[in-house]
């Protein structure tokens, strides 16, 4: 929702599909491949990634939206508030930059941040007032006039859920206030929209009950029971039945059911999940700075930080040992859950609620059967709460959603294999290897300096095998805690001198390194053709890869080739490099702006000789065909959270 003041708007539908991708995801990469997917679905047109640009021309050119290159001023930069709307070219994809408050989806979740604050303070009046100033930026629908892919119509569903939230909260403060007789009539119409809202319907009863019209409130149940058993075949609720139940006792005062929680009340301690932490986390001061920034930004109502990294990177251990670092700052407690099982099967959103529900007290037969339900129940929980919830190895946006529901207060840490973009994440810190120093450190605090120093070669050999990671530095400290006799020249053989056909020298020591497993899992979030030409290009390409080759190798056309590159590097399988423009000296660091060479890290495409292909043969797969990037969580995937 562009606020109301623009003056131009896209005619073409897709182009209005475009600008409203963008624009919900103001300030952030939106992925080349997400616009693919959000304009053509499941089977893009080979043409898809050059119409996309030349979409791209025509927005600049009709909205008059400048820039092509890296923006001078990073998003949330406090240099680039109040400039024009401008929209830039990225590695992967495209960012547009927006003014403050020139989104109205924006200014509707900031109003409805600072009315539960002020609700939470006790100012009732004032929060009222402020929710209804936000309810007031509707005038429709969401995304009308847009023809929303999968991303928009997320977007859409969270937009919706929390209007709805606003509107709910807006009526228990007017009905705490004694304004029965003046919602009445709102929330008629209201129940007439959503006949299915128990919430609503149970708002209505008790409006008209304490507006002395008792009569009117038991019809008021008895319409919700037959809305619900003629469109779910469902009784009405508990709680609505024993509403319904007071009234027919003609209880005097009756609370507000909204206000009266389905959590025990006996229960006082917080909650604790975490899993052990490290007792120290070597190399990675500045991103634990970025993530004490990222949580301690107010203006967020739930910060949301996502850590990002190749295989190997340590990002689980970088998010339990953050955790345990800001846990004292959430008193309610702390939750914890790996999204993806050791198979790598994604774990359902729905299991991952129902085991917080069970967390904090709700017995199991009062947990909703939905995905939605249960996501309403965990948030009316942590509204109001300090909570800290950790979710390591998330696989999707579809999966992490429903997830995203804490409220004002409250922080979400998040660790994922991919990149993701959603708006309920607040800021991204990437893991990259450590510095050759950290690195270093890693091994002398195991190994002692004096053996570091003794055989310099055979150290940097170390780093070497290990590309400065840290699961794989971690191994290596352990072997060498384990042998205080070897010289580092020792530790260095040990780990090659297993020959290996298929891999060469370094196949037995990534499955000795830690690495392994870790590609493995990765690997396992594509699809299986996919994974069949990722085996395939490991094996034949040179050091780096264009699209065109990677089309000749695969026999494809290049747009899908690049597609599939792209892919890739967004699961940080492989990493871009600028393609260098001809005639330039090589290393000069000249680049087209859209063009890029493409290349496996030395472990990635060692791991991939090792490990199996999707056929189930030992080494590089031989795969014919690459399709569309696709990575669907599983419904059917089993429960996995650690406690």
């Amino acid at each position: 929702m562009l606020q109301r003041s623009a003056i131009a708007t896209p005619t073409a539908p897709k182009l209005r599909t475009v600008m409203a991708l963008l624009a919900m995801n103001a300030g952030s990469v939106v992925g080349t491949h997400q616009l693919v997917e959000e304009l053509w679905g499941e089977n893009p047109p080979p043409s898809s990634t050059t119409t996309l640009q030349t979409y791209i021309y025509q927005l600049r050119k009709t909205l008059g939206l400048g820039g092509s290159g890296t923006p001078a001023h990073l998003p949330g930069d406090p240099a680039a508030a109040g400039r024009d709307p401008v929209l830039h070219t990225m590695m992967n994809g495209y960012l547009l930059g927006l003014p403050e408050k020139s989104l109205d989806s924006q200014e509707f979740v900031a109003r409805a941040r600072r009315g539960r604050a002020e609700m939470a303070a006790g100012e009732l009046e004032k929060a009222a007032v402020t929710f209804r100033s936000a309810l007031a930026l509707w005038s429709g629908a969401a995304m009308t006039g847009v023809t929303a892919g999968p991303i928009l119509q997320a977007e859409e569903v969270r937009l919706e859920e929390l209007r709805k939230t606003v509107l709910e909260q807006r009526i228990d403060i007017d009905l705490r206030l004694g304004r029965h007789r003046e919602v009445i009539g709102e929330l008629i119409a209201i129940v007439a929209q959503q006949p299915i809202h128990e919430g609503f319907h149970a708002k209505l009863m008790l409006a008209l009950y304490q507006a002395g019209r008792r009569s009117e409130a038991l019809l008021a149940y008895q319409g919700a029971r037959t809305a619900l058993a003629r469109e779910l075949g469902l009784e009405p609720s508990a709680e609505l039945r024993r509403l319904q139940q007071k009234m027919i006792a003609g209880e005097p005062v009756i609370e507000n059911p909204a206000r009266a929680s389905a959590f025990p009340a006996s229960r006082t301690d917080p909650v604790t999940r975490l899993p052990p932490g490290l007792p120290r986390l070597v190399g990675r001061e500045a991103e634990l700075d970025q993530v004490g920034a990222a949580v301690a930004d107010r203006l967020a109502s739930a910060p949301a930080v996502l850590v990002l990294g190749p295989p190997g990177s340590g990002k689980s251990a970088f998010l339990t040992y953050t955790a345990h670092r800001l846990r004292s700052a959430y008193p309610d407690g702390d939750l914890y859950a790996r999204l993806l099982g050791p198979d790598g099967t994604p774990v359902p959103p729905e299991t991952v609620l129902n085991d917080f529900l069970g967390a904090i007290g709700v017995r199991p037969e009062r947990i909703p059967a939905t995905l939605e339900e249960r996501a309403r129940m965990f948030r009316s929980w942590a509204d109001g709460r300090k909570v800290l919830i950790v979710l390591d190895d998330a696989t999707d946006t579809a999966q992490l959603r429903p997830l995203l529901t804490a409220g004002p207060g409250s922080a979400v840490l998040v660790a994922s294999r991919r990149r993701l973009v959603d708006p309920g994440l607040t800021a991204t810190v990437e893991l990259p290897p450590l510095s050759p120093d950290a690195a270093r450190r890693m091994l002398a605090d195991a190994c002692g300096d004096h053996r570091l120093a003794a055989d310099a070669d055979a150290t940097e050999g170390l780093l070497d095998l290990c590309a400065r990671l840290p699961v794989a530095l971690r191994v290596v400290a352990d072997r060498g805690r384990l042998r205080p006799h070897w010289p580092m020249g020792r530790l260095l053989r040990s780990y090659r001198t297993v020959p290996d056909r298929e891999a060469g020298p370094e196949g037995p020591a990534l499955a000795e390194l830690g690495l392994l497993g870790s590609v493995d899992l990765t690997r396992r979030l594509l699809g299986a053709e996919e994974r069949r030409a990722l085996h395939r290009l490991a094996a034949a390409a040179d050091a780096t890869v264009t699209p065109e080759d990677a089309a000749g190798i695969l026999g494809v056309v290049p747009g899908d080739a690049e597609s599939l590159l792209e892919h890739l590097v967004e699961h940080y399988l492989m990493h871009p490099d600028p393609d260098p423009v001809p005639g330039q000296p090589s290393g000069s660091g000249a680049g087209t702006d859209d063009r890029y060479r493409y290349r496996f890290s030395p472990a990635v495409r060692a791991a991939l000789a090792v490990l199996a292909d999707p056929a189930g043969h030992p080494g590089h797969g031989t795969g014919p065909s690459v399709p569309a990037p696709r990575n669907a969580a599983r419904a059917d995937a089993p429960v996995l959270v650690t406690r």
